[in-house]
């Protein structure tokens, strides 16, 4: 029925596992047609508010759910890119295409944590979280060599733990 109204799926793992909210049947979503994409629900219920790490998790989830088959790490990056791109109705993002609006995230492959990795997406996706290296957002950059470039990012840090302590007291 989902696939028929053009429903699609915003799956946000990390959320739905920390306030034990159950968990999207995101192969047997895949397997009838219905878009599944992945969302962030903000730091204020998965900690980082960091797609790439919904990647990971919706990939851990699946499997959970469905054993080593449910999704592969393609798939699962494939829901953050091109499935979030459709469960938004856009068409001009998702992918990296002539025409298309274009943000590129880069993440080295040369660290420990991918050594052993045949497959260098699934060895980004197991592996995960990383810290960016380079991020490039309508055709500006935002982090370049692992770092903030218009911001200090310790100055960011002090702010929010400042903020913070409002409402932990």
């Amino acid at each position: 029925m989902m696939c028929e109204t053009g429903t699609g799926v915003a799956h946000c793992p990390s959320s739905n596992l920390r306030l034990g909210a159950g968990v999207a049947p995101v192969r047997a979503l895949l397997d009838a047609s219905v878009r599944v994409g992945l969302g962030v629900d903000g730091t204020a219920s998965n900690e980082r508010g960091d797609l790439f790490l919904e990647v990971k998790q919706a990939l851990l989830v699946a499997r959970g759910r469905g054993g080593p088959e449910a999704l592969t790490a393609r798939e699962a990056l494939r829901l953050g890119t091109r499935g979030s791109a459709s469960v938004l109705k856009r068409d001009d993002l998702g992918s990296l295409e002539p025409g298309k609006s274009a943000d590129l995230a880069v993440w080295r492959t040369d660290g420990l944590e991918l050594a052993g990795a045949d497959d260098p997406v699934a060895g980004l996706v197991f592996s995960g979280p990383h810290r960016v290296e380079r991020l490039v957002v309508a055709g500006e950059d935002v982090v370049r060599d692992g770092h903030l470039v218009r911001a200090d990012e310790a100055e960011i840090a002090q702010e929010h733990r400042r903020v913070a302590e409002k409402f932990s007291a």
